[in-house]
């Protein structure tokens, strides 16, 4: 479950391996960290673009909740998102992926990361580097998924020969 550190290896951005580590940190014998185990004094340059979603319903039903939304988030949808399911978000047929990736996350129970389109008409020229770590009450079973996002303004973004993201220095 929590082998290795390949993943590391993959995370273009050192905000985002920043926090990655410290998810790391938190996890203990093999077990995955709980929410309690994150404290917000320890990522506060990270805050306004964290989030925390909560797995909401029954296999056959999912849903994913935005229990805590950073405050740049409010920037990124021109909305506050907090209290919202992913489905009611206004980013169109964006809304697959991201049940995609956070079922991934949930059903594998390992972090997942990734670039995509932010998806909102008013940052449609951004690229949106994200993490996505589980978070679990009894350390297995994932019940809250801890995100972070970073908008990058697509131009600064250079796609190399291998598939690989770099952002220009």
């Amino acid at each position: 479950m929590l082998a290795g550190r390949a993943l590391r290896h993959q995370i273009v951005l050192p905000q985002q391996q920043f926090l990655y580590d410290y998810w790391r940190s938190k996890c203990r014998n093999g077990r995955l960290p709980s929410r309690q185990d994150i404290d917000p004094a320890d990522i506060c340059e990270q805050l306004p673009m964290v989030s925390i979603v909560e797995t909401c319903g029954l296999s056959s039903t999912l849903r994913f909740k935005y229990r805590l939304a950073g405050t740049g988030f409010w920037d990124m949808y021109d909305a506050e998102i907090t209290g919202k399911y992913i489905d009611e978000l206004p980013i169109g047929d964006r809304r697959e992926y991201w049940h995609r990736v956070l079922m991934r996350v949930r059903e594998q129970k390992r972090p997942s990361v990734g670039m995509t389109r932010p998806g909102t008409p008013s940052r449609s020229h951004m690229a949106q580097f994200w993490i996505r770590l589980p978070l679990a009450d009894d350390g297995i079973n994932v019940t809250m998924i801890l995100g972070f996002d970073l908008l990058v303004n697509q131009s600064e973004v250079v796609i190399e020969q291998h598939n690989t993201q770099k952002l220009i220095a």
